[in-house]
């Protein structure tokens, strides 16, 4: 919305031609059910920042598709009087859309400033096209300091006449583009001033693109001297015309030449800074021009592919179905599936120790379930009780088998592992010895596990004082012929983490916290796949949080089923005192090693199991670049790194001896690691640039870094799962990777990512 010549408006059809995109701007025209994306900016969507946020709230209250925006020009301090009600727009139109695009790092940071509440902002420079050779004759070059862009305050043409003063009088003011609505006498009092100083000042007027790099190749001094600089599309007309213009040092500047690094001079941010730039420049032409090397980011084609992946993120990714029926789905989006009409054989696990009656009231619960399918089979897998379970009464109605490990302390881990092996269903239900299970737990789990392979759940486990009851007393209750036993307290950590995951619909890398193996159930192929419990866990808790991490890391779905309901006799663990809380303290410790999870572990410790696996490819690096490339990577970061490359043995050998996490080579075993990160080109990780990437969620994501630098991320858990359904789909990994996880794509100044030939300051 707007005339044709404004900036945003010209950035908005260029990336839309570039990304294949149809353009509409009557907004009538806009059909309601495709997914759009909107260059927002308040000056064009109405005369006063309310009516534009209303004009954009009304467009997206009628559409049924994800709507995006960019968002440009956005506020800050310097607005003055505005600042509050354009702060008030941009949060109206943030709070109804499914993300946002700025197009620096500083107006990123601008609108962390300003926002309320969490959004998705994505990063994405303004387009840079490809720099023309510089001409081989200055005869045609005009003796003035060019400006470029509409005139309005805070363009910085006043102080740019200011420190013309030390230069000849021969140099004059040239602004190269028309006067902004509201603005046109700007342009009689810039006349004035300019002719006070004995100089001239003329503006260009609107300047048509085919003949805009001709003027911008002809001024003698390219000045970009803008006050509330956030993004400018006039810094990279000049850089793509082959000039390198004058511009103050800051935040915004910075990023640029992290970007495309050596297009900018940058000078001291002030007049006189400014005022000695251009008496250099004077004496030195040569330094306007850009160098032979040079590369610009981002070109319009990598802006467009940075738009269009944001655009495949956006649009629904939908499930496969496997040859047998059975589906597999994108992300953890289980409710996806849909039913199947079959009832698997299920086999319940049930680990014991010396609980002879709590045994017997599960046993009764098995008894009485509505699951339609064949006999259950029940494993009662026994931790060296000094006597064996008694499970005789129960033979007639259940398929039970008693399996039975030596007494070399607690071992749930390896007792589990002894009853899934005597297990023959093809769904694995596990039950405590002391878990009560409604008549409907296991049919409401298998119906997911029927049609999901993938899926490990989690049924809901409530507390119950079932202290003196029998198995008659059970039978009554289920059986709806008696009140139930007095409840305990449910356990909130629990209970908040299901509900803040929305059932685990909305899983993330932490969520194996709430998969807890007394109300657990998966397919048989998926535990064999994971390789089972880790039976060198020894003693009290933490083999069912490091089963479902593994899981997690190997593809598995999480997903907790609320109405599969099992009751246990006694309280949760955080109720009690004493020797319970030390036992999960040693818990903690125990996983630390095993759990790639950082809230997990002990910061600056080197773990056999390293979260991160980063391979750095040697192509194109000197040994000085890839050892800074390698030091940065392995700053504050819990990884192991591998040197991959014809020449990368050789490139280290300066080197020495080196830190015992950098190895040569062909990664052995990425499996247990959470990522794979793969670095191609010199390229410097700021100190937490890894943890940032890894905080986004993403499974797999290609990072830009300035034009020569690209770093790709995959987790284990995308590969385990793309692997294992590859061959049935018919599909490439990479594909099914592609269809399941999606592929987000990122620029890396928003992770303090930067060209390893240069050291610009990343602070933020």
């Amino acid at each position: 919305m707007g005339p044709p010549e404004h900036g945003v408006i010209r950035c908005a059809r260029e990336l839309a031609f570039a990304t294949a995109s149809p353009v509409i701007s009557d907004f009538e025209d806009l059909p309601i059910d495709i997914p759009i994306h909107v260059h927002f900016t308040d000056r064009l969507f109405g005369r006063t920042a309310t009516e534009a946020a209303d004009a954009f709230v009304s467009i997206v209250e009628r559409h049924r598709a994800p709507v995006t925006v960019t968002l440009h020009d956005i506020p800050q301090a310097s607005d003055g009087t505005a600042f509050e009600a354009r702060t008030t727009c941009y949060r109206r139109v943030m709070g109804c859309v499914s993300a946002v695009v700025v197009s620096s790092m500083h107006e990123r940071l601008l609108l962390d400033d300003i926002a309320n509440r969490p959004i998705d902002v994505r990063v994405v420079p303004l387009p840079i096209h490809s720099a023309t050779p510089r001409p081989g004759q200055r005869a045609a070059m005009r003796n003035v300091v060019g400006v470029l862009g509409f005139v309005y305050p805070g363009k910085g043409h006043e102080e740019v006449l200011e420190a013309m003063r030390p230069l000849d009088n021969a140099v004059d003011l040239l602004s190269i583009g028309s006067a902004s609505p509201g603005h046109e006498t700007m342009i009689d009092e810039l006349t004035g001033a300019a002719e006070k100083l004995g100089r001239s000042f003329d503006s260009t007027g609107f300047v048509p693109d085919a003949d805009l790099d001709e003027l911008l190749r002809s001024i003698s001094i390219p000045v970009a001297f803008h006050r509330h600089l956030s993004a400018s599309g006039s810094i990279n007309s000049w850089i793509a015309a082959g000039r390198r213009p004058l511009v103050p040092r800051g935040r915004y500047v910075e990023e640029i030449e992290a970007n495309s690094p050596g297009t900018l001079w940058i000078h001291e941010n002030s007049v006189d800074g400014l005022a000695a730039a251009m008496t250099e420049a004077l004496d030195h032409p040569d330094r306007t021009w850009q160098q032979p090397g040079v590369v610009p980011y981002p070109t319009l084609h990598q802006a467009a592919a940075l738009y269009s992946a944001l655009f495949r993120e956006r649009c629904e990714r939908t499930i496969q179905e496997l040859p047998d029926g059975r589906w597999v789905i994108p992300g953890n989006r289980w409710d996806l599936v849909p039913p199947v009409d079959r009832n698997p054989s299920v086999s319940v696990v049930i680990p014991y120790f010396e609980q002879q009656r709590q045994l017997e009231l599960v046993l009764t619960a098995l008894t009485v379930q509505s699951y339609p399918g064949s006999r259950i089979q029940v494993i009662v897998a026994d931790d060296g009780s000094a006597i064996a379970p008694d499970v005789d009464a129960f033979r007639s109605t259940l398929d039970v088998t008693v399996v039975r490990q030596s007494d070399l302390g607690f071992r749930a881990a390896a007792a589990r592992n002894l009853g899934a092996s005597a297990a023959h269903g093809e769904i694995l239900f596990f039950l405590d010895a002391d878990t009560v299970p409604e008549p409907g737990y296991i049919a409401e789990s298998a119906r997911l596990l029927a049609a999901l392979p993938d899926a490990l759940a989690v049924g809901r486990r409530r507390h119950a004082d079932m202290a003196g009851w029998t198995s008659s007393d059970v039978a009554e209750w289920l059986g709806g012929r008696s009140a139930g036993p007095p409840e305990l307290k449910e356990p909130r950590w629990l209970r908040d983490g299901y509900a803040g995951s929305r059932d685990l619909l909305d899983a993330d890398r932490r969520s194996y916290r709430y998969i807890i193996s007394a109300v657990m159930s998966c397919t048989r192929q998926l535990f064999t796949e994971i390789g089972g419990f880790d039976e060198s866990i020894v003693g009290y808790g933490g083999e069912d949080w490091d089963f479902a991490h593994r899981a997690y890391d190997s593809g598995a779905v999480l997903a907790h089923l609320p109405r599969a309901v099992a009751w246990h006799d006694g309280p949760e663990w955080a109720e009690r005192t004493g020797g319970d809380r030390e036992r999960k303290n040693l818990e903690a410790m125990t996983l630390a090693s095993r759990i790639t999870d950082p809230a997990a572990r002990t910061h600056g410790l080197i773990y056999a199991v390293p979260e991160i696996v980063v391979v750095v490819n040697s192509a194109g690096h000197s040994s000085a670049s890839l050892l800074r490339t390698v030091g940065s990577v392995l700053r504050g970061s819990d990884c192991e790194l591998w040197l991959q490359g014809p020449d990368a043995a050789e490139l280290r050998r300066p080197w020495g001896d080196v830190d015992p996490r950098v190895k040569h080579g062909q990664p052995n075993d990425t499996g247990r690691s959470h990522a794979v990160v793969q670095v191609h080109g010199p390229v410097l990780f700021g100190k937490y640039a890894l943890r940032r990437m890894l905080a986004t969620g993403a499974d797999r994501m290609i990072v830009d870094v300035g034009g020569t630098g690209v770093v790709e991320l995959s987790t284990s858990r995308a590969n385990a799962r793309a692997a294992r359904w590859a061959a049935a789909l018919g599909r490439t990994p990479e594909d099914v990777a592609d269809d399941m996880f999606g592929r987000m794509h990122r620029t890396g100044v928003e992770f303090g990512l930067s060209i390893g030939e240069q050291q610009p300051n990343l602070a933020w």
